[in-house]
């Protein structure tokens, strides 16, 4: 039954994720705010982009972003998630979003299932839908993520304290405030 759930899970994902991406190539090449059509590359090394704490030992690093690379159609951003870490179950009321995991194992939950995601495994949630991770192994869990449209990254600038400074956590009245204010939801 797992099995079945997995596989479903899988391809479900893989539909979206690559449904999302071409079925939304039209609205991703409309003209942005100066009416110019948006096609600029970038490619960055693996030690470019900003890191910020989200809380004393869990670095996200944004890689891709609206406001320093000027993409408005998708973000990029990676995390090293400790042992017994996680993400509370919420929801984006304003974007998707998709996962892709490197090393590590975890539990992700999508609505009202758990799934298993190791190394190599991937997941695509679609704007409206809960969903909250774990990290259940004994190491870290590396996984990249991004948000389409982007713009939610900036979430993590506001509640997270930039690399080289002395952190400093939110209340979790200042969180939920600021998650309201992107569009994001708790459960």
């Amino acid at each position: 039954m797992i099995k079945k759930n997995r596989k479903d899970f899988l391809q479900t994902t893989a539909l979206g994720l690559f449904g999302s991406i071409f079925l939304s190539v039209p609205e991703s090449i409309q003209a942005n705010n100066s009416g110019k059509v948006q096609n600029k590359a970038v490619v960055k090394n693996s030690v470019e982009g900003e890191t910020y704490f989200v809380r004393e030992n869990t670095p996200i690093t944004i890689r891709l972003s609206k406001k320093t690379d000027g993409i408005d159609t998708i973000s990029v951003c990676t995390e090293k998630m400790l042992q017994g870490g996680g993400i509370p179950v919420h929801k984006h009321l304003y974007a998707d979003e998709m996962f892709f995991f490197q090393q590590g194992t975890g539990i992700f939950i999508l609505d009202s299932q758990e799934v298993p995601v190791a190394g190599g495994s991937t997941a695509f949630v679609p704007r409206g839908t809960w969903h909250g991770l774990k990290n259940t192994g004994k190491e870290l869990l590396v996984f990249t993520f991004g948000y389409t449209p982007a713009g939610f990254e900036d979430f993590f600038r506001q509640i997270g304290t930039l690399k080289g400074f002395t952190f400093k956590a939110k209340t979790p009245e200042e969180v939920k405030t600021l998650a309201e204010q992107y569009g994001m939801v708790y459960k």
